[in-house]
């Protein structure tokens, strides 16, 4: 009788050891099957630190090699141009030992058209200063130049009185276009062409140095 219920409980160990080994590997099992996470050591060298003080703000600093190049970008657009219209006549007359007009040979031109002169500024020789403290760019521009001035030859209207005794030639036409060009200048001179210059280059500046919000900018 006793080898029997020896049996029995060895049985039943064997039993309650195998429901114990089951029981664990259905609790792990149970768990998501995921993968460890490699972690890449940090170098110092390569970390970026910033430490911001409270109510610190950060001061841009511009230079005058910044505002220069930018004005670089605006030689194409330092020219300004004045219209002028006027009319010019002149009468050629042969002379007997330079001072004796000769009878019947006058021939007369008269020339009436429209022309252009040019203004424009050497943005190298504008002249630059900066100001960190007080925010305040200060830019002095120099003296406009005349770029070009020329007659519209699709405007030019010609009357002329010829002489067979003393033709009219070429060198006579270029004089007088010569003369008109020195007028057309007087005149666009005269309406201020160098002070519109003026003014339409400080325009084009203030809009090209626009991103300085921070700063004034002071024509001297």
């Amino acid at each position: 009788m006793a080898k029997v219920w020896k049996a029995i409980r060895s049985t039943l160990a064997v039993l309650l050891t195998l429901a114990l080994v089951f029981s664990a590997g259905y609790f792990v099992g149970s768990f998501p099957d995921e993968e460890a996470e490699i972690v890449e050591p940090i170098n110092p060298a390569e970390e970026k630190f910033d430490l911001e003080l409270p109510a610190e703000v950060e001061k841009r600093i511009v230079t005058v090699e910044e505002v220069e190049v930018m004005l670089v970008d605006i030689s194409q657009f330092s020219t300004y141009s004045g219209e002028y219209t006027t009319t010019k006549s002149a009468e050629y007359t042969r002379y007997f030992l330079d001072n004796i007009a000769v009878p019947g040979t006058t021939n007369t031109i008269n020339l009436e058209c429209k022309g252009i002169v040019k203004v424009g500024y050497d943005v190298e020789e504008i002249t630059i200063e900066v100001d960190n403290d007080s925010k305040k760019i200060y830019i002095s521009l120099p003296a406009p130049k005349v770029l070009d001035n020329y007659v519209i030859w699709d405007t030019v209207k010609c009357q002329e009185e010829n002489n067979i005794l003393n033709p009219i030639d070429f060198e006579q036409y270029q004089a007088l276009i010569s003369e008109i060009e020195d007028d057309g200048l007087a005149l666009v001179e005269a309406d201020g062409i160098y002070a519109d210059a003026e003014e339409n280059m400080i325009t084009i500046i203030r809009n090209c140095l626009s991103g300085f919000e921070d700063f004034e900018i002071i024509f001297l």
